[in-house]
């Protein structure tokens, strides 16, 4: 079973075919181009749904191009860690951050391995990297913790089991991973809990109701929401985890069923962007809105291009998206958008 379940989690990515930063810059050997793939045209935004305004503009290009990657806000900044860059397929150590204050990338502390499909959050003064796949698509147990002010990284307690193409999410101190593939598990992914204060996990809570991966998960009021995801089909489940009572529930599902997408909070809504579909390849530019004081979608104003394992992250009102792979398979890209509401 094990073994169907990496199986899914590839093909989920696609073939071993990466994408440059543009379509003239791709590398020679990095397979044919987009126009003459196999790929379903997506549309933009789902016909039924109201729309939000808004505006969508280029910042500057993530230095190491990649997809698949994890992503987090800390002190203003935003942090992408991990993924696949190039050349093809090669899972990478790039850990870079972006400050909007000066328009600027920095270089950091490479990750100490590489590692694609991680998790990465923001907890007090430093960033927690979760599991993720090594050489071979083999998820592993590595909690990681970066400190800012020393540029350094250090192994915290491992996690329970291995776990990858998961969500990690900070509420009230704590880091929680929701979703994922977990080897030992079939099609069931228990949600963990991880206690910086006593370097203490816990690995029994309620289990995603919809068992997915590739998922999206923001933090709201104390509670924990999960978006999109795939398993063998392209899911729209959303989901509710409340920490204080270890129970789920349901809200209203995602109006574009995709996995691969990312989320974040603004302006009191949920956003949910880009993706990909495993049913017909393809990738999303969409940006669906899920207003949290009516529990209601609306359409955004769509990517540019459509992307999927994209990172995103609030700074000052402000959703910023980076990375991501503008075709169904391993692919990456250096694209930084920026939406202002």
């Amino acid at each position: 079973m094990w073994a169907l379940l990496v199986a899914l989690a590839i093909l989920s990515c696609g073939s071993p075919v990466v994408t440059g930063p543009s379509p003239a810059s791709s590398p020679s050997g990095s397979g044919p181009p987009l126009a003459s793939r196999s790929v379903a045209p997506s549309p933009s935004v789902a016909p039924s749904l109201p729309l939000v305004g808004g505006t969508w503009t280029s910042g500057p290009p993530v230095p190491s191009p990649r997809g698949e990657v994890a992503a987090a806000v800390l002190d203003g900044w935003l942090y992408v860690a991990g993924g696949f860059g190039l050349p093809r397929g090669t899972q990478s150590r790039a850990f870079e951050a972006f400050d909007p204050a000066t328009s600027t990338w920095a270089t950091l502390a490479p990750l100490p391995e590489p590692r694609d499909h991680a998790g990465l959050t923001a907890i007090g003064s430093g960033l927690y990297l979760t599991g993720g796949n090594a050489e071979g698509f083999q998820p592993r147990t590595n909690l990681w913790i970066y400190d800012p002010l020393k540029d350094r990284w250090s192994a915290g307690p491992p996690m329970p089991d291995r776990r990858s193409a998961h969500a990690a999410v900070a509420v009230d101190g704590r880091l929680y991973l929701v979703g994922g593939v977990i080897p030992s598990q079939t099609f069931r992914a228990p949600t963990w809990s991880y206690n910086p204060a006593t370097g203490a996990w816990t690995d029994s809570l309620a289990a995603i109701p919809t068992y997915r991966e590739h998922v999206a998960a923001v933090a709201v009021d104390g509670t924990i929401i999960v978006v999109g995801g795939r398993a063998a089909t392209d899911l729209a489940a959303v989901e509710r985890y409340d920490p204080a009572t270890d129970m789920w529930t349901s809200l209203p599902p995602l109006p574009t069923a995709r996995g691969g997408l990312t989320a974040a909070v603004l302006d009191n809504a949920v956003h949910a962007i880009g993706g990909e579909s495993i049913d017909a390849p393809r990738v999303f530019a969409q940006h669906e809105i899920l207003d949290l004081a009516t529990l209601t979608w609306s359409g955004g104003p769509p990517l540019a291009r459509g992307r999927h394992g994209l990172g995103s992250g609030v700074i000052d009102g402000r959703l910023y998206v980076a990375a991501g792979g503008a075709n169904p398979d391993l692919a990456v890209s250096d694209k930084l958008d920026i939406f202002t509401p």
